[in-house]
């Protein structure tokens, strides 16, 4: 199921993870900890896998009526860890028993991962638009208190110092909102706030043809805040204490990929509002 899932990643989008999966690759053996390095590699197939099967980039298992009924089931099946039906329930078991054998449990972080997964699964199709504040929950519990929390516990690092890295987990995915805001819209996943709808002017028909004025001004305003974002988390970071390992992946793993695609959105604005003006 492992390579299945990476070689899908590779085909569908590879320019965007080809750069993260060598890393999990090679986390192990520089950390010289097999263990936690095994773990990650097959917790984030099995969270990637879950993923896509909520974003329809994978087709929904057979005998599920709708990708939000599937994920209630995992939810169910995480807490109880009886009765596997299919092999992500296998590979479940395999995670935490991996975990186990290093003495760490991913249970709430697994928990709040699957739960926001649920809420986009929910969505999906829906062009609902949520407040700011909606938003910022689902997505606190996906970046912040569900992924950075579990990779925290993988470097052997305090877990509750996850806050800390809350820019930076914001950033990224002020980062993914911009990579991926033709295929979220496509989708019905609108992950633009409504007090940024209003404020920017962003309308129905904006929504469903996104090469628009308004939508590069929000995505423009996203950038900016993105690499304010990345300088804060410069700034606050020393104050954790972190491992010279967790201190040497930020840069290249999260921090450097978020700044181009900023930066890069940045440039494209300014070239795009320079053409309106011709």
């Amino acid at each position: 199921m492992r390579q299945r899932v990476y070689n899908h990643m590779l085909e569908t989008r590879g320019a965007k993870y080809r750069s993260f999966l060598r890393y999990l690759r090679i986390f192990k053996y520089v950390a010289m900890a097999p263990k936690r390095g095994a773990f990650l590699e097959s917790y984030y197939v099995l969270m990637r896998y879950l993923d896509d099967i909520v974003d329809g980039d994978l087709p929904l298992p057979m005998g599920y009526s709708s990708e939000g009924g599937y994920i209630l089931d995992k939810i169910e099946f995480s807490r109880s860890l009886i009765n596997p039906q299919d092999e992500v329930d296998y590979l479940m078991l395999y995670c935490f028993d991996v975990a186990d054998s290093f003495g760490a449990d991913f249970t709430d972080e697994t928990a709040d991962i699957l739960n926001s997964l649920l809420f986009d699964a929910k969505r999906r199709n829906s062009m609902d638009i949520f407040s700011q504040s909606v938003l910022e929950e689902h997505f606190h519990l996906l970046d912040i208190r569900g992924t950075i929390k579990a990779t925290l516990k993988i470097f052997k690092e305090d877990p509750e110092k996850y806050p800390i890295l809350e820019p930076l987990g914001i950033a990224c995915r002020y980062q993914y909102d911009i990579e991926d805001i033709n295929s979220d819209l496509a989708a019905g996943y609108v992950n633009i706030p409504l007090e940024d709808i209003e404020r920017f002017g962003i309308g129905q028909s904006d929504l469903r043809s996104p090469d628009c004025p308004s939508i590069y001004s929000w995505l423009h305003h996203r950038a900016e805040e993105g690499l304010k974002l990345l300088d804060e988390h410069h700034r606050i970071l020393p104050i954790a204490n972190f491992s010279w390992l967790a201190k040497a992946t930020f840069p290249p793993v999260y921090e450097n990929p978020a700044r181009k695609i900023f930066k890069k959105t940045i440039k494209r604005y300014h070239e795009f509002a320079t053409k309106l003006t011709i």
